[in-house]
């Protein structure tokens, strides 16, 4: 997939936010800003233009929620304090403590 496809998304999305209320079109913004920040080798991998934009969108949204900037090393789930391995499945889950 090139930048050129996901171009029609940011530009679907843009006219979305133009829709939303003056409030929530700042947020539509930040989408659209955060795809627009993407190369093509970051979408080399994708197929499908709607799966790249959510995958890089989440991406942010998880880097927002533990704090990082760009430029910063990612505090790793294995890492965090908030995760835990499951020791029978050996997956990582959410460490609910009491």
């Amino acid at each position: 997939m090139r930048k050129l496809q996901l171009n029609e998304v940011i530009l679907r999305w843009k006219k979305t936010t133009r829709a939303l209320k003056l409030p929530e079109q700042e947020y539509g913004r930040y989408i659209t800003d955060i795809l627009e920040r993407r190369t093509d080798a970051e979408l080399v991998h994708f197929s499908d233009t709607v799966e790249a934009a959510t995958f890089f969108c989440l991406l942010e949204l998880v880097k927002e929620m533990e704090g990082v900037r760009d430029g910063c090393e990612l505090p790793l789930p294995s890492r965090n304090p908030r995760w835990e391995e499951d020791r029978g499945t050996g997956h990582l889950q959410a460490a609910f403590r009491a």
